[in-house]
């Protein structure tokens, strides 16, 4: 049976806001953290997720220690071809930890979850990948590399690559479990550029009062596979507007106030969204991910 066509509506035009800010405040080695690809608060803890394993790092947050946990054999940084490639992670209300793959190869399709007695299950989920991309329509495969559960949906954020768009794709949170992972909603958007490159989705988060902060890269890549040379990255606001939705951002800068060279990956803000946790990836094994303390101004 054909998939229904959902409706579409104009893309997003995303603006460089002057009154917003994004100051790295400080930044620490992860030891043992490659590939950083995503972040989450829990417990007091953050988790980072990593692209290149079978493997999230458990940090705390008060000493800064990494305890690296296997989510399949020995969970060893992996060949580019062999990756998981493990770009966003949800909570779910269940209180369980949902980590899914990027959709960007067929090998590429894996929902890993882990349970609150850090159980950990992977399950295929090729329809859920399927569905992206027929919403997308861009003949290309999708490359997620956000995710946020806004009640009863999973909403997942497409990063741009080739021809296919920056988008958010709404699918029944049940999806995430097998469920019939239909399509929603789909919104395009058009995050502007960082010196001609395209900004490009790294990661969302979700803010109590609906709001949205998210982050994103300019990469000078062909596709969803490729590594290229990334020209800085954004740290921006999706909010409702009376015309559906608006979106927002400002360059991330570091303490010398000069733009920050790093691509960020994963995005944790504070409840009172003054300041947050980014994690960064250099695409490179041998460097460990870093851990940025950063300041927001205006974003609450």
């Amino acid at each position: 049976m054909p998939r229904r066509r959902v409706s579409m509506s104009a893309p997003v035009r995303a603006r460089e806001d002057p009154s917003l800010a994004a100051l790295v405040a400080a930044s620490h080695p992860l030891p043992g953290v490659t590939g950083g690809s995503a972040l989450l608060e829990l417990d007091g803890r953050l988790l980072a997720i990593h692209d290149d394993a079978f493997r999230v790092s458990w940090i705390d947050r008060a000493s800064l220690a990494v305890t690296p946990m296997p989510l399949l054999g020995d969970g060893a940084e992996l060949a580019k071809a062999d990756k998981p490639d493990f770009e966003s992670a949800v909570r779910t209300p269940d209180g369980d930890v949902h980590v899914l793959g990027s959709g960007s190869t067929a090998k590429r399709c894996i929902v890993a979850r882990i349970d609150s007695a850090h159980a950990v299950t992977l399950r295929q989920r090729p329809a859920l990948y399927d569905s992206v991309q027929d919403a997308l329509a861009s003949g290309e495969r999708p490359n997620i590399e956000g995710a946020i559960v806004a009640g009863e949906r999973l909403r997942l954020f497409n990063r741009a690559a080739g021809r296919t768009p920056n988008a958010s794709v709404d699918l029944p949170l049940a999806a995430l479990h097998g469920g019939e992972p239909r399509v929603l909603a789909l919104q395009l958007f058009e995050l502007g550029t960082l010196e001609g490159i395209r900004l490009s989705f790294t990661d969302v988060a979700l803010l109590p009062d609906g709001r949205s902060v998210f982050l994103a890269a300019a990469e000078d890549a062909p596709d969803a596979i490729a590594d290229g040379p990334v020209s800085g990255s954004v740290v921006g606001l999706l909010e409702p507007s009376p015309s559906g939705a608006g979106a927002r951002w400002t360059r991330l800068l570091g303490s010398d106030g000069r733009p920050s060279p790093y691509k960020v990956e994963g995005v944790v803000v504070d409840r009172d969204v003054r300041g947050g946790w980014l994690l960064t990836d250099s695409d490179d094994a041998r460097i460990p991910a870093m851990l940025l303390r950063v300041e927001l101004r205006a974003f609450a």
